[in-house]
């Protein structure tokens, strides 16, 4: 048996559906879960699981930390874990993610870009620039040795 509390049970629980003769417009803030099979125009942001049926219209944008599209999704979409694209989903946009799946015959236009890729980039790039810095240090200290060399000479020579 699992425990959980009760803020991991009320995100986990869809407690907002958007019905299908239902229509949205603006901001939507969700702390739960949430099913559209309706429409929205305009960000919805929610805290648990979003689920858009074969009717449900997104358009602007989605925060949310999973995503099953059945309907259709058009605009920016960002997702803490998971986005599934079923066989009948569209999604039309640019999105960020841990993973994404698409069914046979689901529908994916535009960009995506995956968070674990993210983070290693950034990482990568890190690193990258701390090497160019030591790289620099050491570059310029040879430089500062070749300096003090070139006045050691100067000094042996004007002595000679």
């Amino acid at each position: 048996m699992m425990f959980t509390n009760k803020s991991d049970k009320k995100i986990n629980e869809v407690s907002t559906v958007i019905g299908e003769a239902t229509t949205v417009e603006g901001r939507f803030q969700v702390k739960s879960s949430i099913r559209v099979d309706g429409k929205i125009f305009g960000e919805l942001k929610c805290d648990g699981d979003v689920t858009i049926g074969k009717e449900g219209y997104v358009e602007k944008g989605i925060i949310s930390r999973n995503l099953y599209i059945a309907g259709t999704v058009k605009g920016n979409v960002k997702v803490q874990n998971k986005v599934h694209i079923l066989e009948s989903g569209h999604l039309d946009g640019a999105v960020e993610m841990k993973s994404i799946i698409i069914d046979e015959n689901g529908h994916f236009h535009g960009r995506s870009i995956m968070k674990n890729n993210i983070d290693k980039i950034t990482a990568m790039k890190s690193k990258k620039n701390n090497i160019v810095e030591i790289e620099k240090s050491i570059s310029d200290k040879e430089s500062d040795t070749a300096t003090e060399k070139e006045k050691d000479n100067n000094l042996v020579d004007q002595h000679q």
